[in-house]
């Protein structure tokens, strides 16, 4: 049977980052739009892929830490796909029915971002810890 702490930090964890990140991703949202840029759709696509990275690649190596098992490699993935999930059904797309192929894998690809940063952050903190000599690793 796993240990409360394998179960309640990983939720603790991915509730505080939800805290954080989702009023953070509306004042980057504001910041994007009132900007105006000479490919204006390519440029907040970019942005917003990034900063989803960015926080989840984070995300997923503090689980990693926390946990140090391969666990938390699913533990990311859930959180990654559960925000990718709900900032899909909470966004409304206003754009063309004529756009090219690829903006639409941007405008679409931009929900699975958190997903991949967070598992590859969970896999360099799984990695990191192997290396780490065993009496300096934190008691689990």
């Amino acid at each position: 049977m796993p240990s409360l702490r394998r179960i309640v930090a990983p939720i603790a964890l991915i509730l505080l980052a939800g805290l954080i990140v989702w009023p953070l991703r509306d004042m980057f949202d504001a910041f994007v739009e009132s900007r105006s840029f000479a490919s204006p759709i390519t440029w907040a696509l970019g942005m917003t892929w990034g900063f989803d990275f960015a926080w989840s690649i984070i995300l997923g190596a503090l689980l990693g830490a926390v946990l140090g098992s391969r666990g938390a490699m699913l533990w990311a993935a859930a959180a990654g796909l559960a925000y990718g999930g709900l900032n899909f059904a909470l966004t409304q797309h206003h754009f063309s029915s004529t756009l090219a192929w690829n903006l639409y894998a941007g405008i679409y690809g931009q929900y699975v971002v958190s997903c991949v940063g967070a598992v590859i952050g969970a896999w360099f903190a799984i990695g990191a810890m192997r290396n780490v000599p065993e009496k300096e690793r934190p008691a689990v």
